[in-house]
């Protein structure tokens, strides 16, 4: 059977992937593996089977790392630039956890007997780095790095991962996070104002920090979707979105809230959910849709399963589904505006798609000197950079960067499964081999040490900053550098979009840091 397996590697590489999401889908006290159920799947394959060890080339795996770190760049890119002087902080604290990490492995390393290669290797896999440990091989000469790699790696995601269930535990039970800022999912109220000298509606949308859009307004016999200068007079009805609480909140403010729901009356406003596909506002704001061109208004995004509020800084993405309001006899013009296919929400211009990862991949191989040492992007950061930068433009000209939500989460969720499979595949016989020696307890044990440290330490640093529950699981996903952590911490936050931003800020800066740590360890 070993033997007719390994003349059939996409067959091997897909019964992995296949036990390794049924093993993931599994659930223990509502903790799953997801992703990471992947890598074990392939260590446990490869271990009982030595010979299917390495039988999968690594040019796959290569490429399910390319395409995540690329999808989540292109995800990100819009709140990873907007954020960024304001999680400064957060990045600074992070690099310093694992520059200081790598001092505590160097030390007690020392302490246990162990060689420069085992310690190098026991931290990139307690940190699960890669492109740390290939730092290591290379700096070495010799594929000892490999073995603390392989037995710290297992215990470098599932250790991270309980942290971050201790962690969303406590920002469950902690109300003072200030960091309240992300788009929340938006509700709506029809509310009878009664109270006089309002400002315009430009100034009223902005309340207590949450943005408010005002969608209908009746006065008299007159409906419509008012624009910014409205002044709303006692005796109106409006229709209001925003996030729940201050929703209810302004609607005591202004009036009263009523039975009478304006979106039901459509004799003389319309609406429609309109599937955002026109290439051209790629990387736009709501405001850049401009509709009140056409007498309209956005009231709702709704991105995956989520409404958003769509308040004018809103930057949306193709594949999104806007909620338009405008008068009956308008609709459709707005409607044709934004696109509307379906098969648009779901197919991504080819040459944006392949010339970003281009770039990104040439980027990777771009030689940066530094002292005593030449550094390398490689595989994951540069196209991770590439992909916060070009998503955030959105689009040059003809050419699309962005991709549709449903592709984006689609190549994410692939890239990260090919890449853990194939390196769970090529590292079993030396995982099973050193659980057996003393040696590879004590490799094991220094690398379970090394990754509760990093997660207490970025667990403190989080709760320092006050960061909420969603940053504080993205910042351990982002800090650990693990997509199966990720996928981990995106669904256990309800796919609260704080998670991904998070991962993108910390990614590039703690992912060279640990190269650079992996080098020095090996050379000491």
């Amino acid at each position: 059977m070993g033997e007719f397996l390994a003349e059939h590697p996409l067959l091997v590489l897909f019964l992995v992937l296949a036990f390794g999401t049924a093993l993931g889908a599994v659930k223990v006290r509502g903790v799953s593996l997801g992703p990471a159920g992947a890598l074990f799947a392939g260590l446990a394959l490869s271990a009982v089977v030595p010979d299917l060890a390495g039988v999968v080339p690594a040019l796959l795996g290569t490429l399910g790392l390319t395409l995540f770190a690329y999808t989540i760049g292109l995800a990100g890119g819009p709140s990873f630039f907007a954020g960024l002087r304001r999680t400064a902080p957060t990045m600074l604290g992070a690099v310093a956890v694992f520059a200081g990490l790598a001092v505590v492995a160097h030390l007690l390393g020392r302490v246990l007997g162990l060689t420069p290669a085992d310690i190098a290797g026991t931290y990139a896999g307690a940190v699960t780095n890669t492109p740390g440990l290939a730092a290591a091989v290379d700096v070495t000469g010799t594929n000892e790095p490999v073995v603390g790699y392989s037995l710290a790696y297992p215990f470098g995601v599932v250790g991270i991962i309980l942290v971050i269930v201790v962690g969303l535990g406590w920002s469950r039970r902690s109300p003072t996070s200030e960091d309240q800022d992300p788009p929340q999912p938006a509700d709506h109220l029809t509310v009878e104002v009664t109270r006089d000298g309002l400002p315009p509606l430009a100034e009223l949308s902005d309340f207590e920090d949450a943005q408010l859009v005002f969608s209908r307004v009746r006065r008299g016999d007159t409906e419509r979707a008012p624009g910014s200068d409205l002044v709303l007079r006692p005796g109106d009805l409006v229709t209001v979105v925003g996030p729940r609480d201050p929703l209810r909140r302004f609607a005591e403010w202004i009036g009263r809230r009523t039975e009478r729901d304006l979106p039901l009356d459509r004799t003389q406003l319309d609406f429609r959910w309109v599937v955002l596909s026109n290439a051209r506002y790629a990387g736009a704001t709501i405001a850049d849709l401009d509709l009140g061109r056409f007498g309209a208004v956005a009231g709702y995004v709704r991105r995956g399963d989520v409404d958003l509020v769509a308040h004018p800084n809103l930057i949306i993405e193709l594949g999104d589904r806007v909620r338009v309001v405008a008068p009956r006899d308008r609709l459709d013009e707005a409607v044709t505006e934004l696109g509307g296919s379906e098969r648009a929400a779901v197919v991504a211009q080819p040459v944006g798609f392949a010339l970003g990862l281009l770039l990104g991949l040439g980027l990777g191989v771009v030689p940066i000197p530094l002292p005593g040492l030449t550094l390398e992007l490689g595989t994951a950061a540069a196209p991770l950079l590439v992909g916060l930068t070009l998503g955030r433009i959105g689009r040059t000209g003809p050419v699309v960067w962005q991709l549709p939500y449903a592709t984006n989460q689609a190549l994410r969720q692939f890239g990260v499964l090919l890449f853990l499979a194939t390196v769970g595949l090529s590292a079993g016989p030396e995982f099973a081999t050193a659980l057996t020696t003393v040696r590879g307890v004590t490799l094991l044990g220094f690398g379970a040490v090394l990754t509760t440290l990093a997660g207490i330490a970025l667990l403190l640093l989080g709760r320092s900053l006050q960061l909420s529950g969603p940053r504080l699981a993205g910042t351990l996903a982002g800090g650990q550098n693990q997509p199966a952590i990720l996928s981990f911490a995106v669904e256990r936050a309800d796919g609260d979009d704080r998670v991904n931003i998070a991962y993108a800020l910390l990614f590039p800066p703690t992912f060279v840091v640990k190269i650079l740590a992996a080098q020095v360890l090996a050379s000491l």
